[in-house]
């Protein structure tokens, strides 16, 4: 700009001298501006003084109301030539030249053609060039965004420009995207010796640009270049150069630095013109802050250096950075988040270059440093396990990186692009002896010190304000509060901001616990995993945390209460600081099981919701069967402070009717409870738990039901059943069940038993019922829950008539016996199969027996006569022991029962008695007849009141008869739901 303006005065000026000669002011004045108006330039112009060597004028070129240029007093010097007139030299007293700066350039109004014409034309070979000065001059320059004002003093003398003293006015400059508030700078340059010393200084109170703001700084430049030869096209030379930024303050997005100070030397040679040039050397540059904020992680003393020793700038193909540097940054204290970083430094080394378009960096570097990381707070008391190890780890460890490669590049047509590669990895080792470790930018590990193996996989990794990334997670081994060795893998994208950390899950996340310790009340293989449900899954700041998302296929078993879950599913939202957790889950849906030896109940469902609320864990819960049909509740309680707590189990009424609910759907202990069963029953029981171990009780409350049972239709079972323990099921000796009747092959009423239940065996006691007129009683009776286990008892028979059961058997059609007996019979019995040894029935009153023949196989009979026999009887007699079977009338029975090998059961009779058959009966036979003993082998019929002592060994397929009374009872009783 002050060139051009030194030209056109040049010229002015010259015109102006050689039209001195003309001698007359008039002439010369109009001559000028003739010349001038020729290039279409309006000029006013005023000679005031002339004489043979000087002259003075008033000049004006443009729009006389708002001249382009205008100078209230230009001083001449000349003096005369052969050749003509040569200007010694010019003086522009407050000269002010009004421009406006476009993206084209300059532009001087009316001057421009002026400008174009004279710089187009190359300065004639050795040539004199006035010296030229200016006083006070002003530079009135409008822009689109704002105008400035120069003021300036300057000296050119044989076409250089010696001396130049300018200062700018206060000003602000606007634009779409920056916003800049300068205080009055200054410019100076001086020429000596071919070189030139520039040096200029301005204050910014503030400038905003691309989101960056500063505030109170000032900039200082100082140079050493070579005067540039205008006539030779050259700019050869040392070139030294300076450039320092003060601010009080700088803001960039969510960053900023507090008093920062930036310097930065050059010393190194140019080559070249305008359009080739080119500059090498080396380059020294240092930046201090007292503070600083990144985001939401602060820096305190922060240090940086920077330095090349061959760093080139060319024009030649565009603008181009180029060269080898190296960097070191350091910072006393970092802190971001519950993260304290000091003695940070890093350094790297490597080539890096730069165009209009973009740049590229190749760097090699380190990092060292001590960090700690308080996001846990500090060890406390109940501390365990992995979280009390990561606590100690956290407290302090070592940084190191000893050899990071970094490539990053920039090309304004596309986004930044970059790389981190580990050429040996980085380490963090804590002072409890915890290893983190990165074996690649993607790949990090955690073990030792107590910690659980922690495997990451890295990758989008995004730094800044904000840090993120996206992960991948694997933990074993981690034991925190009550959880023991638990596993985790998840995947998601972790993020750093407002001074906390997040994880959002882009899947679920798997997790297992072998076991949460309470006591001797442990929960064992927890499993499932944790779904995201519409935001982090896990976030944490300041110490505190949060979880909450969707849980599915929970599953868990408590060997305390021995039962597990399967298939839970529902919200979980939980949240904690230091020991503090509160938790509220809602069970959708769970499966609850069975897991003793003996089952006492068929899987049903759970639902309901859990909160734990200052260490107390409530859970209020409903359970329905799995066809939907409800079965009662349960409200669960938990102090985890001191470890006791109670659950509350009720319930409802549960009604059974044929077509409907059955008992064994809901539990196996109820198999011999046949539908159709009608009725009604109720449970309520209670689990008490404390640290050394628990307790459990309940009651099953039978008001009235009527079943089926293997021996035959059940009618009016009531009673209680208390149980001392649920797990292991056991019920308190004593008790007592009635039943009104049972529909067997006899009928059975009054039925009463005192039993007990323990180690999954049914003991009744005193169980009895009538039965025939008589009774029979349970002496011992042991009833296994075991599939496959046999029942052992022993039965005591008092008075019982067996008319009614001999009637009621398969050979009730070939047996009438009236026989009212007692007795005791012992038994074993699996499945259908009975086995009997050592039974014993005695008659207790005289009675009678028919026996038809047909039932009759292998008998073997005494009967002493007052007849004459032989030693041998034939078939006579034989036909005298079926006779006397038929219609037998007894005074004694004793009956012997005991099962064969072959699973027959054994019956030997031994009966005292006489034939009683309805009509008198006597053998008539002559004197000859006896004495030919003519009436062997003929049927006779053998006299009433013979007296008989029989011997009856038979045996009975008792397996196959119990099988088809068993059939019998199927196929009378409609077939039960199944559970």
């Amino acid at each position: 700009m002050l060139l051009r303006l030194l030209a056109v005065a040049s010229v002015v000026v010259l015109v102006l001298g050689a039209l001195t000669w003309l001698n007359r002011r008039s002439l010369a004045r109009e001559a000028l501006t003739g010349w001038l108006e020729s290039r279409g330039v309006a000029t006013r112009a005023v000679v005031e003084e002339l004489g043979p060597s000087t002259f003075t004028a008033r000049l004006s070129l443009g729009d006389p109301r708002n001249p382009d240029f205008e100078a209230q007093q230009v001083d001449v010097r000349y003096r005369a030539r052969l050749s003509g007139l040569e200007v010694v030299s010019v003086t522009l007293r407050k000269p002010v030249l009004r421009a406006r700066l476009t993206p084209a350039g300059v532009k001087m109004g009316s001057l421009d053609p002026l400008v174009a014409e004279i710089l187009s034309r190359p300065p004639k070979p050795g040539a004199k060039v006035p010296r030229i000065r200016i006083d006070d001059g002003v530079l009135v320059l409008r822009t689109d965004y704002g105008p400035m004002r120069v003021t300036a003093d300057a000296l050119v003398d044989d076409g250089q420009l010696k001396t130049l003293t300018a200062t700018s006015a206060p000003a602000r400059l606007r634009g779409r995207d920056f916003d800049v508030a300068m205080g009055a700078g200054a410019l100076t340059e001086v020429t000596r010796s071919g070189r030139a010393e520039v040096a200029f200084s301005a204050p910014v109170s503030r400038a905003t640009a691309a989101g960056a703001t500063l505030s109170d700084a000032r900039l200082t430049f100082t140079a050493q270049l070579p005067y540039p030869d205008v006539q030779a096209r050259r700019g050869e030379g040392a070139v030294v150069a300076n450039l320092t930024a003060v601010g009080a303050r700088a803001d960039v997005a969510s960053q900023s630095l507090e008093t920062a100070e930036f310097r930065v030397g050059f010393t190194g040679q140019s080559r070249g013109w305008l359009n080739d040039l080119a500059v090498r050397g080396q380059m020294a540059g240092s930046f201090t802050a007292g503070s600083g904020r990144f985001g939401e992680a602060r820096a305190e003393a922060i240090r940086a250096a920077i330095t090349s020793k061959d760093l080139t700038w060319t024009r030649a193909g565009g603008d181009r950075v180029a060269g080898v540097v190296t960097l070191s940054a350091a910072a006393q204290v970092f802190r971001a988040a519950d993260l304290r970083l000091s003695d940070f430094v890093v350094a790297a080394t490597g080539p890096v270059s730069a165009t209009a378009n973009g740049g590229k960096a190749e760097l090699t570097g380190s990092v060292v440093g001590r960090g700690a990381w308080s996001g846990m707070g500090a060890p406390v008391a109940g501390d365990a396990g992995s979280v009390l190890a990561l606590k100690r780890a956290a407290r302090g460890f070592r940084i190191a990186a000893p050899e990071v490669g970094l490539t990053a590049s920039y090309d304004r047509r596309q986004p930044p692009s970059w790389s981190l590669a580990m050429r040996e990895p980085v380490r963090l080792v804590s002072d409890s002896g915890a290893q983190l470790l990165m074996t690649s930018p993607q790949r990090v590990s955690l073990s030792g010190g107590g910690l659980p193996k922690v495997d990451l996989t890295i990758s989008r990794l995004q730094l800044g304000g904000a840090p993120s990334a996206d992960v991948a997670l694997a933990v074993s081994g981690l034991s925190a509060g009550p959880a023991v060795n638990a596993r985790l893998g998840a995947a998601g994208r972790v993020a750093m901001a407002g001074g906390g950390i997040t994880f959002t899950a882009s899947r679920c996340a798997d997790f297992a616990v072998q076991r949460l310790e309470f006591g001797a009340n442990d929960i064992e293989a927890i499993s499932g995993r944790l779904c995201p449900a519409g935001g982090p899954l896990f976030a944490m700041r300041g110490g505190a945390w949060r979880v909450s998302g969707r849980a599915e296929r929970v599953a868990g078993a408590a060997a305390f209460v021995q039962g597990r879950v399967v298939g839970g599913a529902g919200r979980v939202q939980a949240s904690g600081s230091g020991p503090n957790m509160t938790a509220t889950l809602h069970a959708n849906t769970a499966r609850l099981e069975d897991t003793a030896p003996e089952t006492r109940f068929n899987p049903i469902l759970m639902s309901g919701d859990v909160t734990l609320r200052e260490f107390i864990w409530r859970a209020d819960l409903a359970f329905t069967r799995p066809d939907a049909g409800r079965l009662g509740t349960a409200l669960v309680t938990h102090d985890g402070r001191l470890g006791f707590g109670v659950a509350v189990i009720e319930t409802e009424t549960l009604t059974f009717a044929e077509g409907g609910l059955q008992p064994v759907q809901i539990s196996p202990l109820a198999s011999s409870v046949g539908s159709p069963a009608v009725g009604q029953a109720r449970f309520t029981g209670r689990f008490d738990w404390a640290p050394e171990g628990s307790t459990s009780s309940g009651k099953v409350i039978i008001p009235g039901l009527d079943f089926q049972s293997p021996a035959g239709p059940v009618r009016g079972l009531k009673g209680e059943i208390a149980f001392e323990s649920l797990a292991p099921l056991k019920a308190a000796p004593g008790q007592e069940l009635t039943v009104a009747e049972v529909q067997s092959m006899v009928l059975l009423t009054g039925l009463r038993a005192r039993f007990e239940l323990a180690d999954n065996l049914l003991k009744v006691e005193g169980g009895e019922a009538s039965v025939g007129g008589g009774r029979i009683r349970a002496e011992t009776l042991e009833v296994p829950l075991a599939p496959g286990a046999p029942t052992r008892g022993v039965i005591y028979v008092e008075g019982v008539q067996l008319h009614d059961l001999v009637e009621a058997s398969p050979f009730g059609d070939k047996v009438d016996l009236d026989a009212k007996v007692s007795g005791r019979i012992p038994f074993e019995m699996t499945g259908n199969k009975v086995r009997i040894s050592g039974g014993f029935l005695k008659a207790d009153q005289p009675g009678r027996l028919s026996i038809s023949r047909e039932a009759l196989t292998g008998v073997s009979a005494d009967t002493p006569t007052t007849l004459p026999s032989e030693a041998n009887p034939n078939d006579t007699f034989t036909d005298f022991a079926y006779q006397a079977m038929e219609n037998l009338a007894f005074d004694t029975l004793d009956v012997t029962v005991a099962s064969k090998d072959d699973g027959r059961l054994g019956m030997l009779f031994h009966i005292v008695g006489r034939h009683d058959p309805p009509t008198k009966q006597r053998i008539r036979l002559t004197v000859l007849e006896l004495i030919q003993r003519k009436f062997l082998g003929q049927k006779l019929p053998l006299p009433s009141g013979t007296g008989v002592n029989l011997t009856l060994d038979t045996t009975l397929n008792l397996d196959d008869l119990m099988a088809d009374w068993g059939e019998f009872q199927k196929a009378r009783t409609p077939q039960a739901p199944q559970p």
